[in-house]
């Protein structure tokens, strides 16, 4: 997708928007890369080029999340980073170990996988902590052979924070239709939990 002045004018203007929410009131800001309902991919889209990269970032109050979306040989790479932008520490309060998700979602938004389902979290109270101005990373892989049962029906992926009702969603990057998936108006920002979620 070639950023235009229309298409920077638009993030531009979404930038600006202020979103109430039930779980909290904080100005939502979009940026190049991700904004309000739109995904800016990384990667070249069309023609013989494939997508093997997107991106989509939020900035709520003073933290940011980031989530890079990469498909790498026959794998897929997820990273969300975490950044907090506020002077004063920022934290989170989780009913369990479990600090982050990421999921997957077909073209009608149902979950087709989800991180968390394959691994064990203790069961107490901890809290997440993120000193100003500092940022943390979260990285998972599919392996190839269960990227390849998903690859066909795998359109967005999600990834945030637990317990915050914030989550950012990337664009799966198209690497089998040479880029034939469609427009790249997908991705963006998802507020509140949702009926597919568990967070």
């Amino acid at each position: 997708m070639k950023i235009t002045k229309k298409r920077f004018g638009i993030a531009l203007i979404a930038s600006l928007i202020t979103i109430p929410s039930t779980f909290a009131v904080h100005p939502a800001e979009a940026g190049i890369g991700g904004g309000i309902g739109i995904t800016f991919p990384a990667g070249h889209h069309g023609g013989a080029r494939l997508q093997r990269t997107s991106y989509a970032g939020v900035r709520v109050h003073d933290v940011s999340e980031e989530l890079t979306v990469e498909e790498k040989g026959g794998r897929l790479l997820l990273k969300l980073k975490v950044h907090n932008e506020g002077e004063s520490l920022y934290m989170v309060e989780h009913p369990t170990g479990q600090d982050y998700d990421f999921a997957l979602l077909d073209a009608k938004g149902k979950e087709i996988w989800r991180w968390s389902n394959t691994m064990a979290f203790t069961q107490a109270f901890q809290t997440f902590a993120i000193e100003p101005g500092a940022s943390q990373e979260f990285t998972v892989e599919i392996d190839r052979k269960t990227y390849q049962e998903l690859r066909d029906k795998a359109v967005l992926a999600v990834a945030g924070l637990t317990d915050t009702g914030i989550y950012v969603s990337a664009e799966v990057p198209d690497t089998v239709s040479g880029g034939t998936r469609g427009a790249s108006i997908t991705g963006g920002i998802i507020f509140g939990s949702g009926a597919w979620s568990r967070w």
